[in-house]
């Protein structure tokens, strides 16, 4: 399954008394995955596609935007070199990164993520996990302020590309019966 939308938003968890909201799946595995080791953003995209068997790659056009956030909220570094005239960007997670991961590493629906994606039975998980968070934008989205026309044309659009995969896997199940 390719995922080519960085919408995946955590719900709300309380957690010892306060309110620990996670930003996402993707954010957090995102970080998981450079904290084995730095690596480009072509070698994350590798990594997750390994991870996974291929079944949750994301667009680089999801990947590139969520590393900027990552690096604009201080997660994660990113240092450039040079492999011959080529410019390379190597991300590496930061101090607060680690403590960001180690705060999700800390909830049980994050950990058992991480060791799914380990021992590579995360597909139907995460297909839960893609609905559980459409839940969660369906309730949100009431009170996003958004007035950006080219911005919701763009979510609409999403939205119906994902409908026409998700009719066309289930035409293919209900044929396969």
């Amino acid at each position: 399954m390719r995922i080519s939308s960085s919408l995946l938003l955590f719900p709300i968890y309380r957690r010892q008394g306060e309110m620990f909201k996670r930003r996402g799946v993707f954010k957090g595995v995102v970080l998981y995955v450079v904290s084995k080791r730095p690596m480009s953003g072509y070698e994350i995209l590798k990594e997750l596609s390994r991870l996974t068997a291929g079944r949750f790659v994301p667009s680089p056009g999801t990947l590139y935007p969520l590393l900027a956030y990552l690096e604009s909220e201080g997660l994660i570094t990113a240092r450039e070199i040079y492999v011959g005239r080529r410019r390379k960007k190597i991300y590496e997670l930061t101090p607060r990164g680690e403590e960001h991961l180690e705060r999700l590493t800390e909830v049980e629906e994050f950990r058992s993520l991480t060791q799914m994606l380990e021992s590579g039975a995360a597909v139907g998980d995460l297909l839960v996990a893609v609905r559980d968070e459409l839940v969660y934008i369906d309730e949100v989205f009431d009170e996003v302020e958004g007035r950006d026309e080219a911005l919701l044309e763009e979510v609409l659009t999403l939205l119906r590309r994902l409908e026409e995969k998700v009719s066309t896997r289930l035409a293919q199940l209900r044929r396969a019966r």
